[in-house]
């Protein structure tokens, strides 16, 4: 009985310890929401969408991006991936999506989106993992992947401009 007891008790705490484990990496990990800003005249003639997740690291990329993308002709809307159900394709030139994994998918949002796209050219996805090694199997659009590391950014967001500004015409 005595050896039962012990053996339920290590089993108890084994558990809470992994829980507690599991809920300190959730809450690092988490992602925040992205505040939504714009970039330009709507009225523009060109149009750049980028949707992602608020993070550090995210929100590094979508400042250097704007600062990047910006010009005399060109606006960027700048949403949380949770408003991609309300965007149509259709309105836009070229569109960024920016996110993390998630227990090695796509956000259901996102995919939901990927599933609408007529025009997968036009999107591109830069998603991050902990190895920033994960893509998604049949994927139509083109997919950059990053372990999140600042050190990265600028090189990504070269590989980034490169694919807009081909979209643009530029």
């Amino acid at each position: 009985m005595k050896i039962l007891k012990r053996v339920l008790i290590v089993l108890g705490s084994l558990i809470i310890l992994f829980l507690i484990a599991f809920g300190v990496y959730l809450f690092v990990n988490i992602q925040d929401v992205a505040e939504a800003f714009e970039v330009g005249s709507p009225d523009s003639g060109r149009k750049i969408l980028i949707a992602t997740q608020g993070s550090e690291y995210k929100n590094l990329m979508v400042d250097t991006l704007t600062s990047r993308l910006e010009g005399e002709d060109v606006y960027i809307s700048v949403i949380d991936i949770s408003g991609l159900s309300e965007i149509g394709q259709k309105d836009w030139d070229a569109e960024i999506i920016i996110h993390t994994t998630e227990g090695y998918r796509l956000p259901e949002v996102v995919k939901e989106y990927l599933g609408r796209v007529e025009n997968p050219d036009e999107v591109l996805l830069l998603i991050t993992s902990g190895s920033g090694e994960w893509k998604p199997e049949d994927c139509k659009v083109d997919v950059l992947t990053s372990a999140s590391k600042v050190a990265d950014i600028s090189e990504l967001a070269n590989r980034i401009e490169d694919k807009v500004n081909s979209l643009l015409g530029d």
